[in-house]
């Protein structure tokens, strides 16, 4: 199975079926932690279901603007908040998703993106 197969099967199991799920579940993770690095783990477990066998990730999922523009916001809102001191969703600008203008709007995309499972 692919990845981006293993990706979305996940996705519905948890009920994400939808741009407004999963602005809703994005949502629900930053409101279940207090510092940005939780934050950014499970956002990673979104996409990536068996990430407790995932040795090293060489490059980074690719979204839509929308998708890497709604969490780079939560981020900065979430920093404002726990991390006034830190540069503002700078977790995610940096090690966060890749942004890529050509997939729609909340698409992902595995292509630029390799998993090494332990």
């Amino acid at each position: 199975m692919t990845r981006k197969k293993i990706c979305q099967k996940h996705l519905n199991n948890l009920g994400i079926k939808n741009e407004k799920n999963l602005k809703e579940c994005i949502a629900a993770i930053f409101e279940r932690h207090d510092h940005q690095s939780d934050v950014l783990i499970d956002i990673y477990k979104l996409v990536f279901p068996d990430w407790e066998r995932i040795e090293k990730i060489n490059g980074h999922p690719e979204v839509g603007k929308a998708f890497w523009t709604f969490v780079f916001k939560q981020f900065k809102k979430f920093d404002s908040k726990y991390h006034p001191k830190v540069f503002p969703g700078g977790l995610w600008f940096n090690t966060g998703f890749s942004s890529n203008q050509h997939l729609g709007p909340w698409e992902l995309s595995f292509d630029n993106c390799m998993v090494i499972m332990s």
